[in-house]
């Protein structure tokens, strides 16, 4: 078999393999959100911006249900946001260059996004 097809098989096996809930790693997902970013106006031809976006929205919107539900059980909270507060793309990426890099070595996209909120939104103690 030729090395080419070799690699497109062991990646299509791979994406097969993965599971449905596995989280795109902090590190690559800032890394490709980063070279969006290099391409100014040109971003918005790259497909990577429709991947990062489903992402960044699937992260959001699992943290946002987990939120609420904790609020309506009466249970702390690891931010205190206003009410139906996502983050914009912006404050996600600052946010996640304020994390160590180790840390975003070992976690994916939305604990990523969950220590940002929680750094950008304390809970009163």
């Amino acid at each position: 078999m030729n090395h080419r097809y070799l690699g497109l098989a062991l990646g299509a096996a791979a994406l097969v393999a993965a599971p449905a809930s596995a989280r795109m790693p902090a590190t690559q997902f800032l890394k490709r959100a980063d070279g969006l970013r290099a391409k100014g106006p040109f971003a918005f031809l790259s497909a990577d911006l429709k991947t990062l976006q489903a992402e960044a929205e699937t992260a959001g919107d699992e943290l946002h249900a987990e939120h609420v539900a904790r609020l309506a059980a009466h249970e702390p909270t690891d931010w205190c946001a206003p009410a139906n507060k996502y983050l914009a793309p912006r404050e996600l990426i600052v946010g996640m260059h304020e994390i160590s890099r180790a840390e975003l070595e070992q976690i994916d996209i939305k604990q990523a996004m969950r220590l940002v909120f929680k750094r950008n939104y304390p809970c009163p103690r």
